[in-house]
């Protein structure tokens, strides 16, 4: 496994190794075998080499290499992928919120790290979106080499800061994308339920796949505090002192509500949803995910006629 930096866990990679992201319903790419393509023919941007295989397009050799070499190579173009995918990386102050080694962003810069690593080694186009309210970097899907190292460079000291944004940041990253896609969605969510719901309708409509990954801390999950304590806003200036155990059982139940809502809408838009957590380990909800998506698509596959 080449070394790489930052947010990209060597042990989390190899835990995710022998699996694969598969696309749960027909994204544009080109590439023949799990992911199927409603594309045909090939985009002009031109990638790498690769070695032929048997059954490849002899179309597509590059006689010059061969004339060169003595070799065979094939061109692969950016669009000869099986799925173009984007990360999307919630980066407002809500994210810094960490009870233990880990805050929420942390948590899902490694787990988007890792999705990324597994669709670039497939040969995948992959692409990042930083957000607050705003649209703070955008790295296009690609298949290149440097792909992941520009996703790493761009994580690599950030610092989340500004609100949460999530339905105009969807459209805005939508519009700037020439066909349909896997989204990666990473944050806490902290929006009106409204607009969580605007934006994961806005994705099924226009036929993109989605993952959402939901990272919120431990302490937000069973509110664990007794003494009294100060609350302080990560997005704006509000405090609040309180005694918590007044608080705790109105706060599990409005959270409870809040987390169903978010289910039942990705599962609605047929959307998968993980809820992640800075007190549990990636590797068992991540590898859960993966194979659940690729069980669903060999099923898909059996299904369709002859």
């Amino acid at each position: 496994m080449p070394r790489l930096e930052g947010f990209f866990d060597p042990e989390l990679l190899a835990r995710l190794s022998r699996l694969e992201l598969t696309a749960r319903r027909m994204v544009d790419g080109f590439l023949a075998g799990k992911n199927r393509s409603n594309r045909h023919g090939f985009s002009v941007e031109f990638v790498e080499h690769r070695e032929y295989s048997p059954g490849d397009d002899l179309r597509h050799l590059d006689w010059k290499v061969l004339g060169r070499m003595d070799r065979l190579y094939v061109k692969r173009y950016e669009e000869e992928t099986n799925i173009t995918a984007v990360l999307v990386l919630d980066t407002s102050g809500s994210m810094t919120y960490g009870s233990g080694a880990l805050t929420k962003f942390e948590l899902g810069a490694y787990a988007a790290s890792a999705l990324g690593y597994l669709l670039h080694r497939q040969r995948d186009a992959v692409g990042l979106v930083l957000h607050d309210s705003e649209v703070r970097a955008f790295l296009p899907p690609s298949a290149k080499q440097v792909a992941i190292a520009s996703i790493a460079a761009k994580l690599q000291g950030l610092k989340p800061s500004g609100k949460t944004g999530f339905e105009d940041i969807l459209t805005r990253v939508a519009h700037d994308l020439p066909r349909r896609c896997l989204f990666i969605l990473v944050s806490d969510f902290f929006v009106p339920i409204d607009k969580f719901v605007a934006g994961i309708k806005f994705l099924e409509h226009h036929g993109h796949d989605a993952i959402v990954l939901q990272t919120l801390d431990e302490a937000e999950l069973s509110f664990p505090f007794r003494s009294n304590t100060l609350f302080r806003g990560l997005e704006d200036s509000r405090e609040m002192l309180t005694e918590p155990h007044r608080l705790r059982t109105r706060y599990l139940d409005v959270l409870g509500r809040f987390l169903e809502a978010v289910r039942k809408q990705c599962a609605a838009s047929a959307f998968d949803h993980e809820l992640l957590s800075t007190g549990k380990s990636l590797a068992p909800v991540l590898s859960t995910l993966l194979a659940a998506r690729s069980r669903r698509r060999k099923a898909g596959s059996r299904k369709e006629p002859a």
